[in-house]
């Protein structure tokens, strides 16, 4: 059984890894027996984690054909900002709260290093994949501040869909650089403890990234 469960592991995080990596293109059929055979995991583990994934809506599968990476919906896009404001905002404000302790000035520091990043990819390549990585550490970041590892194991199986979500709204121009002087705001309200004006922007700077790709699912 402890067998079963580590190759069902292996397989499930090698998959993570090729969706976050980028190497699974959306609409492209994937062989179950072939990609088990890549990762070097018989069937049954492979497919017990395809199925895991499929339930965290990372993937859709269809008989005899495979599977695919999960289109994403409007349902998908509202649910996963709903989610984030609730958890983010929370942790933000613990952030604030907690910021004269050794752990928050850490993080504090720690996030300001991801706004120096995405400063920096603005001013060279202006990648928006590159962009939006940054960007989920950023968000991810203060997740991890709080020490809950239920709100992180969450946070971290939305990383596909928050992923997808934030590379497709830094399409749009200027939207980098209005982020980049959002999560700067952020970072001042934290600093300044302005819980409430911290609680109204984190609101509102997801609140844009959402209708962003709510109008891209339904144009």
């Amino acid at each position: 059984m402890k067998d079963t469960q580590m190759l069902q592991s292996k397989a499930y995080n090698h998959l993570i890894g090729l969706i976050k990596d980028g190497k699974l293109k959306e609409g492209e059929y994937y062989s179950l027996n072939k990609m088990a055979k890549e990762s070097d995991v018989s069937r049954t583990p492979f497919r017990d984690a395809v199925l895991r994934l499929e339930q965290e809506r990372y993937i859709d599968v269809f008989p005899s054909k495979g599977f695919t990476l999960h289109k994403m919906t409007k349902d998908d896009i509202v649910e996963t900002y709903q989610l984030r404001y609730a958890l983010e905002t929370y942790c933000f404000k613990q952030l604030s709260i907690h910021l004269d302790s050794e752990r928050g000035q850490q993080y504090y520091n720690k996030l300001s290093g991801k706004v120096q990043s995405q400063h920096e990819i603005i001013e060279t390549s202006h990648n928006n994949e590159d962009f939006a990585r940054k960007d989920y550490e950023f968000h991810r970041s203060v997740v991890q501040f709080v020490g809950n590892e239920s709100m992180l194991e969450i946070y971290r199986r939305f990383m596909y869909r928050i992923f997808w979500q934030t590379a497709t709204s830094f399409l749009q121009e200027g939207r980098m650089e209005d982020t980049v002087k959002e999560h700067q705001t952020i970072l001042d309200y934290v600093k300044e403890h302005r819980l409430q004006e911290l609680e109204d922007l984190i609101g509102s700077h997801l609140h844009i990234a959402q209708e962003i790709n709510l109008k891209i699912v339904n144009p």
